[in-house]
């Protein structure tokens, strides 16, 4: 059995040596058409033995893609784009099922990832990508259909759970030379046959990638008007739909179209799940818990029902978990987080948030720390212990953070987070000179292996405080190449602001970094320092920042300067927000 992967290409260089690396131990030949490369694509495709033919680009996709399986030679053919790489966990199960298979098409399972720097957080589709040789050819000049090549072929298709990850849906590689190429080749087809379903829907996730909901939208619902739910892109054209509707807030109809979906694809449970996520942004909350607790019973659907991950099991899970901490019944909440953490026992948004419950559960804090030690196989183990400090310092546990700490504090390796925690240990116990040096020596750190996020920015943020606090020149001629040098400039400018360097004006995107240090200077009770670091606010390009500062003082404590902040802000701006409303409900207008 020979194996033949064929490929078009142009300027791949960023992917394709990831791709060719995961179908190594897999494919006995490799076809790379390129269409005009300038890059380093070629060279890296010679490094795999590839054999390379140019091949003029002519806005046809299914042209090209034929053109390249002309020249397999391959009992079975292999189609990836540079951006997709398989498994290589899963290629040993995907031999075993070619040997078997009496199927002429093998359905793989899509993780397209939608989150830089995390494979966690992805959506799927089951693509048709390995069939046998002179069965098969594309169709149509863009997102091309495989068909057979005659009419004495029948379609036989074995899906299976065979993984490939694809990064082109990340916000850096789906911008806009790709839909600047795409959309007018669907134009163009558009213009021939105005109601091609297929291809409206196609448009539609062009304006969709790029955020064009309402384009997006009226694209949608013209192929909706001509739907065929016997295609395999109608499940998605209905689940594209309703999001487009969700997020221009016409929730009602979205629900609807969500329903209308359940009756014509009742095994689809992404519907299910989308439609328990809208109850719940509306607090409708008991409607939301029957949607998820109905993904739950229902389990996984078929691959070609299947839109999001997880959704029977992990996603339903947390989000009953948030369910029920909005409610206040802390122990259920738990018991939904620690079912999730059962299926994806590294999920450290999940850790914090176990930690966050476990501290409003259990007046005694010693046993904060031994309750969240019991989620970890090892309390002992350096990586476990990195997290349980982490959470038990967020949770200001600050005794129970400095015990868990001496397990770990002499080890020579995550030497970066140990010092960042050491210095976050120091800064609270107002040792501002000690901590400095600690923040300082991970910045300096030409390591840079570490396991807690952000620690070199975070490092970074608690320095500029120390030296604010402390007010020493030496720190800041130590402090201020470090700043100089950033390359992040939004960020840059923030440290200068506070330091009375810059007096910029920030968008909305630098409000999370500046209320992190607003609020660690009113952890650390330096409120002369706060008063003084508040101008910072008039530099903001937002009508919510009293609302911001409300919150600022809410999770520090400080609930009638909350109440005070947030009327200010109805008063002099007439603007409240859906956080000051829950603050109000919780904190002043529900009785106790």
């Amino acid at each position: 059995m020979k194996i033949s992967l064929c490929m078009i290409v142009k300027n791949e260089e960023k992917y394709i040596a990831q791709c060719l690396k995961s179908v190594a131990l897999l494919v006995d030949e490799i076809i790379i058409v390129d269409t005009g490369s300038t890059d380093n694509t070629i060279t890296i495709a010679n490094e795999y033995q590839a054999k390379i033919f140019q091949h003029p680009w002519e806005n046809d996709f299914g042209k090209a893609r034929n053109y390249s399986l002309a020249q397999a030679t391959g009992d079975w053919i292999l189609v990836l784009d540079a951006d997709e790489s398989l498994y290589i966990e899963d290629i040993q199960k995907l031999k075993d099922i070619l040997q078997r298979t009496k199927a002429n098409g093998i359905g793989l399972k899509f993780h397209n990832f939608i989150d830089e720097g995390s494979e966690e957080n992805y959506n799927t589709h089951m693509g048709v990508r390995i069939f046998k040789n002179h069965y098969f050819h594309y169709q149509g000049a863009i997102h091309e259909q495989l068909l057979p090549i005659n009419n004495t072929i029948a379609i036989d298709i074995e899906t299976t759970d065979v993984r490939v990850r694809h990064f082109g849906y990340l916000k850096s590689n789906s911008g806009k030379k790709k839909r600047e190429r795409n959309i007018p080749i669907i134009q163009k087809l558009l213009d021939k046959n105005p109601q091609d379903s297929f291809q409206l829907f196609n448009m539609g996730n062009e304006y969709m990638s790029d955020d064009d909901y309402n384009k997006a939208l009226f694209y949608f619902e013209k192929a909706y008007e001509n739907k065929d739910v016997t295609l395999a892109y109608c499940p998605h054209l209905i689940f594209r739909r309703a999001i487009c509707l969700n997020y221009l807030k016409r929730n009602e109809e979205s629900l609807a179209i969500l329903g209308e979906g359940i009756m014509l694809y009742p095994k689809c449970i992404d519907y299910e799940y989308l439609r328990g996520r809208i109850y719940k942004s509306h607090k409708k909350y008991t409607l939301a818990i029957e949607s998820f607790e109905k993904c739950i019973s229902s389990g996984a659907a078929p691959l070609n029902l299947t839109f999001l991950s997880d959704t029977e099991g992990f996603r339903s899970f947390v989000e009953l978990g948030h369910i029920y901490f909005l409610q206040d019944d802390y122990p259920k909440a738990l018991s939904y987080y620690l079912k999730a953490l059962g299926l994806k026992n590294n999920h450290y948004e999940l850790l914090y948030k176990s930690g966050e419950l476990l501290n409003k559960m259990h007046p005694d804090k010693a046993i904060v720390g031994a309750s969240l030690e019991k989620l970890f196989a090892d309390g002992y183990y350096i990586n476990n212990v990195l997290v349980i400090v982490d959470v038990l310092l967020k949770e200001r546990l600050y005794p129970q953070a400095a015990e868990y700490f001496k397990r770990i504090e002499n080890q020579n390796v995550f030497i970066e987070d140990i010092q960042y925690l050491k210095g976050r240990l120091l800064f609270y116990q107002k040792d501002y000179e000690n901590a400095f040096d600690a923040f300082i020596n991970v910045l300096k750190s030409e390591n840079h292996m570490h396991l807690l996020p952000e620690v070199q920015v975070r490092s970074l943020e608690y320095a500029v405080i120390c030296y604010l606090a402390s007010k020493q020149n030496d720190q800041l001629q130590r402090l201020s190449p470090l700043i100089e040098g950033m390359k992040d400039e939004e960020r840059k400018q923030v440290f200068l602001a506070f330091m009375n360097k810059t007096e910029v004006i920030f968008a909305s995107s630098a409000k999370p970094g500046i209320y992190r240090i607003l609020s660690e200077i009113l952890q650390i009770s330096e409120f002369e320092l706060f008063e003084q670091s508040l101008s910072i606010l008039n530099q903001i390009d937002s009508n919510e920042v009293l609302l911001d500062l409300a919150n600022i003082y809410y999770i520090n404590g400080y609930k009638e300067m909350a109440l005070k902040n947030i009327m200010r802000s109805v008063k002099e701006l007439d603007v409240l927000n859906a956080n000051a409303v829950q603050i109000l409900n919780k904190e002043f207008l529900l009785p106790e």
